[in-house]
């Protein structure tokens, strides 16, 4: 799904299914919990500012746009940006949001390569580490850490169960072939929960923490004193 040159009607397929397996995985559900205790701090301080999010590596944006759904239902004031280096997947999230009604800001950007953008509270992540080596993973975790107030990655974690279920579940849900290769490769190429610490810490992480979740993924989680 991350290779140039993909045909436009097959990513459009795979992003589909994706957004397809996100919702039966929780969608942003694990998630929120973090976001939420940001926003009700800054509310009970009377700050005016509000919560600025940025996700990256948004792909076609189903979780920024089930963040925004959620915190508009809720009644927060959430701005909330996306950064992907696929024009395709930022057009197509972009059109994905505004057919949702929502003021997400979803534009093109290396987000390895590239220093992120200054301003934002919290620097959101979703399953994307799987596709990084060990240096750019580092590397990632290092500059979202010193980017905002808080970092949160979502991602699989490599286990045999993991494994069955990303090659069954894709092909009960989807019928593209790009998601269906990505599913099982990814869980493959994923870190274990130890592993992802681990690399946190080298990231310079000061007090990562990890959570399970449903199903074989992982929340690894640091808010700056």
């Amino acid at each position: 799904m991350d290779q140039p040159g993909l045909d436009p009607a097959e990513h459009r397929r795979a992003l589909v299914a994706l957004r397809r397996i996100n919702g039966v995985s929780g969608g942003v559900r694990p998630v929120w919990p973090w976001i939420r205790g940001v926003l009700a701090e800054r509310r009970e301080a009377n700050d005016p500012r509000p919560v600025r999010l940025l996700d990256l590596a948004s792909g076609g944006g189903d979780f920024a746009i089930r963040l925004a759904r959620r915190a508009r239902r809720e009644g927060w004031d959430l701005q909330i940006a996306g950064r992907d280096r696929s024009a395709f997947a930022v057009a197509y999230a972009t059109e994905q949001a505004r057919r949702a009604g929502l003021a997400i800001d979803f534009h093109q950007g290396d987000v390895l390569n590239e220093p992120l953008p200054p301003g934002f509270d919290i620097l959101t992540c979703s399953l994307f580490l799987h596709h990084l080596d060990e240096p750019e993973a580092v590397a990632l975790l290092s500059a979202m850490r010193a980017a905002g107030e808080m970092a949160i990655i979502d991602d699989l974690e490599r286990t045999r169960l993991g494994w069955a279920l990303a090659f069954a579940g894709v092909r009960a849900l989807s019928r593209s072939p790009v998601a269906r290769y990505d599913g099982a490769v990814s869980v493959q190429g994923a870190y274990t929960r130890d592993e992802a610490r681990a690399l946190a810490l080298k990231a310079g992480w000061e007090r990562p923490e990890i959570h399970p979740r449903w199903p074989c993924r992982y929340l690894l989680v640091e808010r700056r004193p």
